[in-house]
């Protein structure tokens, strides 16, 4: 619902009002218009119509929030609108977002300042995993996601910079990803052969095809074929894993990520 009102010549006050808050309280909200010069008097009418039916558009969508906004509602409200993102990005973009509302969520959209996002990094330097302190790449993948949401903020016009590309980071080590040696491979073969068959499957499958974790729970018999040359697997879809539950992706965000490859079928463990 809206209403209108007109302040004097071509000054028009807009209110439009999408509901109620837990206490009782009306949720509105209202924008003061002038309409151009270039507008006909006989366009007037039809101008502010236009401006409202947009104000309450935006309004209901949840894009008009003012930068008073909490970021926890609005980073909230930024994960429910969220459609191009995997379901376990999604998710994981929820559990660190969750882990930083400790320390930004109840400040203002227009208050936040770099500081702030500073000061959420250094307490997040001291968690630990696996009683090691977490990596400064894993640091800053916190500040990328906090940074997503006000980047979105910025574009819908809430707020004018996004404080998060105004931080002052250190820089980050580039870490050399270990190989195992084939003794070390051996080693590992001579223990998975004492394991069920099913666990076998899984690492003798990821070592030899370097499938995620994801695709090799998505894995279907349809996918394994055997042609001239052995076996050949090919995949095509993934499955995102969290606590709650199991959320399956037939179709990959990236044309790349359809591929086959052809197992070896002797020398292993069976």
């Amino acid at each position: 619902m809206a209403s209108i009102k007109q302040l004097g010549g071509r000054r028009f006050k807009i209110t439009v009002s999408n509901g109620y808050q837990p206490d009782g309280k009306k949720l509105c909200k209202a924008k003061t218009i002038r309409v151009p010069q270039s507008i006909p008097k006989r366009g007037i009418r039809q101008y502010v119509t236009h401006e409202t039916e947009e104000l309450e558009r935006q309004f209901k969508n949840g894009y008009s929030e003012d930068g008073n906004l909490p970021f926890q509602e609005y980073a909230e409200r930024w994960l429910a609108r969220q459609v191009r993102y995997a379901p376990g990005t999604l998710e994981s973009y929820r559990r660190m977002l969750g882990r930083v509302y400790s320390f930004i969520g109840t400040i203002q959209l227009n208050r936040l300042r770099p500081i702030a996002l500073e000061n959420m990094l250094v307490e997040l330097r001291k968690r630990k995993y696996r009683g090691k302190p977490i990596g400064e790449a894993t640091v800053q993948k916190y500040l990328t996601v906090v940074s997503a949401v006000l980047t979105d903020a910025k574009r819908n016009e809430i707020i004018q910079k996004n404080p998060a590309r105004m931080s002052d980071l250190p820089l980050t080590r580039r870490t050399t990803q270990y190989i195992p040696s084939p003794v070390e491979i051996r080693k590992l073969l001579d223990v998975l052969a004492k394991e069920p068959r099913h666990y076998r499957l899984f690492y003798l499958l990821s070592m030899c095809t370097g499938c995620r974790r994801g695709e090799l729970c998505a894995l279907r018999w349809s996918d394994f074929k055997f042609n001239g040359e052995g076996l050949l697997l090919t995949i095509s879809r993934s499955a995102a894993l969290s606590l709650e539950k199991v959320s399956w992706r037939d179709q990959p965000r990236m044309a790349a990520a359809v591929r086959s490859s052809s197992p070896p079928t002797s020398g292993g463990s069976s």
